[in-house]
């Protein structure tokens, strides 16, 4: 019996990762992604999403509902909008703890993903909301389908989703080494790809 080789399956995702690299003229470790703000590397994405990432949403009373909620308020329109938000705000004021557990959630998912240092970073930046949300709909682009589904129904970006370089940092304080806009550098293969485990 042959089995189920996940090994195998992660070889092809980072190869196809690779070719579109490649497709892209991009530079950098397959797979990995930095992410720039405050004109420095704040982190370095992995190649594949940790499921370690999620478990902060684990036991948060009534969180299923508030996602439906916003799931049907993004894809209503009119007197259904109103609705769905309305649901939004009754699900927040029924369960008091709710938003700071959601934050706190927020925080530990940042930091499992990005690292304490890459978490700090970014937090040093005083991030508005609407870099959370960039951010967010960025990272749905880069590990849910190529952005399909969180990603869509978010709607477009007002800026592209990917605005970072595509080169590995030199260090964490500068990017003087990094180029703006990536294009016209072969692609680097790196047979240490980073493990998403």
């Amino acid at each position: 019996m042959a089995g189920i080789d996940l090994d195998a399956a992660r070889r092809r995702r980072l190869a196809a990762a690779a070719e579109k690299a490649q497709a892209a003229q991009a530079e950098y470790t397959v797979g990995e992604e930095p992410i720039i703000f405050g004109g420095v590397t704040v982190a370095v994405l992995p190649a594949e999403l940790p499921l370690a990432v999620w478990e902060p949403l684990i036991g948060i009373p009534y969180l299923p509902l508030l996602l439906r909620s916003l799931v049907e308020a993004a894809q209503s329109q009119g007197e259904q909008q109103t609705q769905a938000a309305s649901l939004i705000v009754d699900v927040l004021g029924s369960e008091p703890t709710l938003p700071s557990d959601l934050l706190a959630a927020a925080a530990e998912m940042g930091r499992r993903l990005l690292g304490e240092d890459g978490f700090a970073r970014l937090m040093e930046q005083r991030p508005s909301h609407t870099d959370v949300f960039e951010l967010v709909r960025a990272l749905s682009a880069k590990y849910f389908s190529g952005g399909a589904g969180l990603g869509e129904l978010m709607g477009p970006s007002g800026s592209p989703s990917s605005g970072g370089t595509t080169s590995k940092p030199t260090s964490s304080g500068t990017t003087g080494s990094m180029p703006a806009v990536s294009g016209g550098v072969p692609v680097t293969l790196d047979s240490s790809a980073p493990d998403a485990s």
